[in-house]
């Protein structure tokens, strides 16, 4: 780890909290003369001085002193310009990322369990043909749908972190094996339960695709590289097989273009744009993918009468459905607090769960399955 000036770790947390100089000197009840002196490194401030400011921006003093994670490996995408605010929060992101994968390997070696990562002496260099491995391997047909793409990668031995970035360009992140991972990280604020699962496909698509190229602990790349594509492609292969499109057209013979996307859609948990696109790749069209797109939107809004404006998404998946969490960590996690090797408060950290959260699991653990039918 890189050490880090008291001063860069202030500024960072005042561009999270929106807060000026004044705005910050006033809450901390310290003068504005003072402050700059502590962010331009001028003076060694008293600790009495410090806590005030860590007080005043509600975070915990030794943050203000933290090192800064030196990633070697680290994937971090942005296909856009980042305002300071949100520069700050990519920044933040590194921090978070790092405390929370030595977090894990802390539980792995309390509990002296390991997920092994079962794909580290691979080499892909097609997506179609690593998303087919990954199913053959894991024992799921290349015909049916993937139901819990999280238990699947925990399977795989891959980490998972869901929590807020705080800012809505980077749908996702991912580090790999040689920095504490293979990890897939997911922005909590993505709107859309479909994008989240294709982003964390498309993560486990760099993975296990881009071994070599995890270089930088930022990688900024155009909207259609090489890389991104064959993410993507990889990502809509693992969920929605480009077979299963063709066999699911020749089923629906005689319905409408829309009914076959929908119910392809609703059986896979994919997006309509995911169905499209898998559509455009098994029939050799996948240059006119926006055309098809255009096409369909407008049939459908036509038929419907709704607008795809704000990413409208038709049969959205209810994130109340789904759990975006790690299954082994969560696993481990229960077992350690239930032996009694870790409080409640420390197991409910760790899973970014409330008290009342973890005790309901532990129930609904705890409580036998009965054999008759409930009516």
């Amino acid at each position: 780890m890189d050490q880090i000036p008291l001063g860069e770790n202030i500024r960072r947390y005042m561009k999270l909290k929106n807060m000026t100089i004044p705005s910050l000197a006033e809450a901390a009840c310290i003068s504005s003369t003072t402050l700059s002196n502590c962010l331009n490194d001028k003076s060694d401030p008293r600790i009495s001085i410090i806590q005030r400011i860590a007080g005043a921006l509600e975070v915990p003093m030794p943050k203000l002193f933290a090192e800064k994670p030196s990633f070697e490996n680290f994937r971090l995408r942005s296909l856009y310009a980042l305002t300071a605010k949100e520069k700050a929060c990519r920044e933040n992101l590194l921090f978070s990322t790092y405390e929370k994968i030595q977090d894990y390997l802390n539980v792995e070696r309390f509990a002296q369990e390991e997920n092994q990562f079962i794909f580290s002496d691979d080499k892909f260099d097609d997506p179609v043909e690593a998303a087919h491995v990954v199913r053959e391997r894991l024992g799921i047909s290349q015909s049916d749908p993937i139901l819990d793409l999280c238990e699947l990668i925990s399977k795989m031995g891959i980490k998972f972190f869901h929590f807020d970035f705080n800012y809505d360009k980077t749908y996702g992140a991912s580090v790999a094996a040689s920095d504490g991972g293979p990890a897939i990280i997911l922005n909590s604020s993505i709107a859309s339960v479909e994008r989240k699962i294709f982003t964390i496909a498309h993560e486990l698509g760099h993975i296990l695709l881009h071994k070599d190229s995890f270089k930088s602990s930022e990688t900024i790349e155009q909207k259609n590289s090489t890389e991104e594509n064959e993410a993507n492609l990889f990502a809509g292969e693992l969920l929605c097989p480009q077979e299963v499109v063709f066999e699911k057209v020749k089923e629906t013979h005689g319905f409408s273009f829309i009914d076959m996307v929908m119910k392809i859609k609703q059986i896979y948990r994919v997006s309509y744009g995911t169905v499209l696109h898998q559509y455009c790749n098994r029939f050799g069209i996948s240059n006119h993918y926006s055309d098809v797109t255009k096409k369909f939107q407008a049939m459908y809004a036509n038929r419907n009468k709704v607008s795809f404006k704000n990413h409208y998404e038709p049969y959205a998946l209810n994130e109340t459905l789904y759990r975006f969490e790690d299954t082994f960590l969560r696993d481990i996690v229960v077992r350690l607090y239930q032996e009694e090797k870790i409080s409640a408060a420390r197991a409910a950290e760790l899973l970014t769960w409330n008290k009342s959260t973890l005790e309901d699991w532990c129930k609904k653990m705890n409580t036998p399955s009965k054999q008759t039918l409930p009516f």
